[in-house]
């Protein structure tokens, strides 16, 4: 408990106890006697009100409105304001001793009960309130009900700022406040009701209850259809989402299906054409062995060299990719890890690409050294894809640039074409498996749409990136692999 609401809630108490030891001594006998079967009525309608209480809902939350102060201000007038403040107290400890409320709130409220109906009978019989309900007396009765709702609501509102950590000006300002002053006022309002009543006959009085308890039945079956409301929506909330799950996941059935078959249709197409290639210089050798010139023959078998070659790069891929699925996979690519200069890797990858395309200029720059741990073989296949890929879709006579430097605590090895470019809408979709863009131009070799997931998941797989840029020129696009300094290194 928060100091400030210890000693809050000491306060009222101590203040509750003295105003009860003033009032006490001050109980009129001879009126309590004259009156004692309408006290002992108001006294059990005031316990039961505060045992049942009406429920009101607000805001979509439940607020009680007890309907003991009707009879606890009742006595007031009935009896006096010493009655009225011990059987008020009384009632207060009754109810929470049968919610089991701790001590602390047991002491609080019955402090509480004490000073806002001290408070309110107070300034009734200061405005000259008595023992009779006469027109003359209304007023004063009105203001003692004001001044009983306004420190009754003051009390409760600093105990719940001060326990909830918040402003007490803000706790006095809560939206429920006007419903709780309304209510209260509707309430009191019945009290010299119930007083003249009472007067008349007290066989009369439990008929005034009948108000109440179909107020308290109708406001129980508004909460409980509300409930029943709030159930249906949530059963229906719940239907809907289980409708949208099962056709999410329909649609991803057919998804995967029209994938499945488009894989099914780009592999078979792509791997049958270098077979084809493959029988048919086997076929012409077999058939015209004896009529093909030693110069036909070392192009037909170079020819089915290359086709071997091409086979067996897109069936690695695929390999590879399957690998990727696999947490294995990944795991034995990071225990490969060493430490080296990527700058190394970088002349390595420029030497390999320009033996493999002879009559493409490769550039490559470097700017010192660039210390990595990576395996050094996933590295060197992720630029020398990237390179084969600026060296296919780069114009004829156009160089490609390959590049090393550092850029804060990473080393940057880019790959730059002056290509026709990919539009921005297609940057991520690129790195997805089995995709394939035309960028504009016809493509100079076949492939099943890998080399550019199977990179990016090598190098995340040394825990850096692969990422796709607009080059400093504008023409064609820049790949950059991004892979983490060595720490001692990074800031240098």
């Amino acid at each position: 408990m928060p100091v400030r609401l210890r000693w809050y809630i000491g306060a009222v108490a101590v203040a509750g106890l003295l105003v009860l030891a003033v009032v006490v001594p001050t109980i009129d006998l001879d009126r309590a006697a004259q009156v004692g079967g309408a006290i002992a009525l108001f006294a059990a309608f005031v316990i039961g009100g505060e045992l049942i209480s009406i429920r009101l809902l607000h805001n979509n939350r439940v607020k009680d409105l007890a309907v003991t102060t009707t009879f606890a201000y009742g006595l007031i007038p009935l009896a006096g304001t010493a009655v009225a403040v011990l059987v008020f107290m009384l009632a207060s400890l009754v109810a929470d001793l049968g919610r089991r409320k701790p001590p602390v709130k047991l002491v609080f409220n019955a402090a509480q009960c004490v000073l806002a109906l001290a408070a309110g009978g107070l300034v009734y019989h200061a405005l000259g309130g008595g023992y009779q309900i006469t027109t003359a007396a209304l007023p004063a009765l009105a203001a003692g009900g004001l001044a009983f709702m306004v420190v009754n609501q003051l009390l409760v509102s600093v105990v719940i700022s001060l326990d909830q950590g918040v402003p007490i000006l803000q706790g006095l300002a809560r939206d429920d406040l006007r419903l709780e002053l309304g209510s209260s006022a509707m309430v009191l309002a019945l009290a010299p009701v119930a007083v003249v009543v009472a007067e008349r006959s007290l066989l009369l009085l439990p008929a005034l209850v009948l108000p109440l308890g179909a107020v308290y039945l109708a406001s129980k079956g508004e909460i409980r259809a509300k409930h029943d409301q709030a159930e249906a929506e949530e059963a229906a909330e719940r239907q809907r989402r289980l409708t949208a799950q099962e056709q999410e996941v329909v649609r991803r059935l057919q998804e995967a299906d029209r994938l499945k078959a488009d894989l099914i249709a780009t592999v078979s197409h792509e791997l049958r054409s270098p077979l084809t290639t493959i029988v048919g210089v086997f076929g012409i050798l077999r058939v015209r062995r004896d009529r093909v010139s030693p110069q036909e023959r070392d192009e037909l078998v170079a020819m089915g060299i290359h086709q071997s070659e091409r086979l067996h790069h897109m069936i690695e891929q695929l390999l590879l990719t399957a690998r990727f699925e696999q947490a294995d996979g990944v795991a034995s690519l990071r225990a490969a890890r060493v430490e080296l200069d990527a700058t190394d890797l970088v002349r390595q990858a420029g030497a390999e690409a320009r033996a493999r395309h002879h009559d493409r200029r490769i550039a490559i720059e470097t700017n010192g050294a660039l210390p990595v741990r990576v395996a050094e073989e996933a590295v060197v296949q992720v630029l020398g894809n990237l390179l084969d890929n600026a060296c296919k879709y780069s114009p004829d006579g156009e160089p490609v640039r390959l590049s090393g430097n550092r850029e804060g605590a990473k080393a940057v090895l880019a790959v730059e074409d002056a290509g026709p470019g990919i539009p921005e809408t297609e940057r991520q979709r690129i790195f997805d498996r089995f995709t394939q863009l035309e960028r504009n131009r016809p493509r100079r070799a076949g492939g099943v749409g890998l080399g550019l997931y199977i990179a990016r998941q090598l190098a995340r797989s040394q825990d850096g990136d692969l990422l796709v840029v607009d080059p400093p020129d504008g023409r064609g696009v820049r790949f950059e692999l991004h892979l983490p300094l060595l720490p001692e290194t990074a800031g240098s």
